[in-house]
């Protein structure tokens, strides 16, 4: 799910404007589909991990060991996930504005004691990611699903064949709530298709 944070004034605008610019010159770690994922990327991500491990009081991996390693796959497996769903969401015309970003993610609330800067640039870095990919998988599944719907015919076969659950209750007053169960459940099985089909290609995170 998209991260929930909190406006900080003043240093909200900067610190967006220091996310946006990330990578600029950095080293790539990998390449996906064209977009370039960067080693301040990377690093940015683990460290919202980290930031993430102290909040619920669970250690964290030093560096340069084998489980900050770990950590750094799985960090940079997220980042591929997040391009290669924005690269298949391109070639399906669907693309999601900064100005769309801004409304659905702000920035962090406040430093953590230790780390200081950093994480707050962590946190801000990771929730405008999850946004970007929230927002794109929406888009993606209202233009997939737009022509699906439910037949009356379809509706009254699942209140028949699960006629225990309702009782006594009549059909017409259950009939919209099934149509909606059915809908939303054939929306998502379309997403969760296109989802399974983009994960499948996309590269395997590949570290030095």
């Amino acid at each position: 799910m998209v991260a929930s944070v909190l406006v900080v004034a003043v240093a909200a605008g900067a610190i967006v404007a220091a996310v946006r610019s990330t990578g600029g010159g950095d080293k790539t770690v990998q390449t996906v589909a064209g977009h370039k994922i960067t080693q301040k990327d990377l690093e940015l991500t683990v460290e919202h991990f980290h930031e993430e491990a102290d909040r619920e009081g669970k250690p964290f991996p030093a560096k340069d060991t084998a489980g900050y390693k770990r950590v750094e796959k799985i960090a940079l497996g997220l980042l591929v996930d997040q391009a290669s769903i924005r690269a298949a969401a391109a070639k399906l015309g669907v693309r999601v504005t900064e100005a769309q970003i801004d409304a659905e993610a702000s920035a962090p609330s406040g430093e953590s004691e230790e780390g200081g800067d950093i994480r707050v640039e962590a946190e801000a870095a990771f929730g405008r990611a999850s946004a970007r990919t929230q927002l794109i998988t929406e888009a993606v599944a209202r233009k997939l699903t737009k022509g699906i719907t439910v037949h009356a015919a379809e509706v009254h076969a699942y209140y028949r064949s699960h006629r225990a659950l309702y009782g006594a209750t009549p059909f017409a007053r259950v009939a919209p709530a099934i149509r909606s169960q059915l809908l939303s459940a054939r929306k998502n099985a379309v997403l969760a298709r296109w989802l399974a089909k983009v994960r499948a290609a996309e590269p395997k995170p590949q570290l030095d």
